[in-house]
């Protein structure tokens, strides 16, 4: 029959073993990550691609046509960062082979119509500036859900430059005091339960927590009482302290 220590050895020994198999696994795993997008990477760059078609030719308008300058500096800044992640989305979508649309679609071309063809110069700014908050609001909300689903490396990096990207658009189009906010969607129902625990997932986190600490400071006590009564009993035999030692040491993670 197998000693104590053996058995602590081997005990030892199964530990290592798993954890060698599970490093040797992860690379596997991660290099399935890197190859394979999913239909919401895939749509992320679809729609990035999307909204910059109509964006970047609203945004020289602004440049072109503003009547301060914030305004022109706001269209320039818009239609340099839209150029670069332009580039960034087209080279992602050729590497993993993702159609993009090359033209605007027939509603985002309704809006450009609408800057282009606007009555006044107040009311071309007015237009302008509410078609492209609404805009970057539904962008936003986009990116951030692919952003915190997404399992890719790469999409990760693009969500989070995107994100950056269309927050300081959003920021520079309220800078112009021309946003109706009361036209802007409101979030869905369920986002504010999304964004809050209730009282109970607070306990039982609670409840969760101060049962680990518990588990943890008996086992210390135990711990010491077992390492006392070693210390204070005279018959104890040296070659078993020995070996009790060594095998705690064993277990000890490194």
């Amino acid at each position: 029959m197998p000693s104590a220590s053996d058995r602590r050895l081997f005990r030892v020994l199964l530990v290592l073993a798993v954890c060698v198999l599970t490093q040797l696994a992860v690379p596997v795993f991660a290099q399935a990550q890197q190859v394979t997008l999913s239909d919401t990477d895939r749509g992320l760059l679809v729609m990035v691609r999307q909204a910059g078609l109509w964006e970047m030719p609203a945004s020289d308008m602004a440049y072109q046509r503003g009547s301060t300058q914030y305004f022109r500096d706001m269209g320039k800044t818009l239609m340099v960062d839209h150029g670069r992640l332009d580039v960034q989305t087209r080279a992602l979508a050729k590497k993993f082979a993702v159609p993009l649309p090359d033209a605007p679609n027939p509603d985002q071309q309704v809006w450009l119509d609408e800057i282009r063809n606007a009555s006044s110069q107040a009311e071309f700014e007015r237009v302008l500036v509410n078609r492209l908050r609404l805009a970057h609001g539904l962008v936003f909300n986009a990116i951030a859900q692919t952003r915190v689903s997404t399992t890719h490396a790469e999409i990760r990096a693009f969500a989070d430059t995107a994100n950056q990207v269309v927050l300081r658009h959003i920021t520079l189009l309220e800078g112009t005091g021309l946003v109706d906010y009361g036209k802007l969607p409101q979030p869905a129902a369920g986002t504010a339960n999304l964004l809050s625990l209730s009282a109970s997932d607070v306990y039982t986190g609670i409840g969760i927590a101060l049962g680990l600490t518990g588990a943890g400071l008996v086992a210390m006590r135990l711990t010491r009482r077992r390492r006392t009564r070693q210390k204070y009993h005279p018959g104890d035999d040296n070659a078993r302290t020995l070996r009790s030692r060594k095998a705690a040491e064993s277990e000890t993670p490194v």
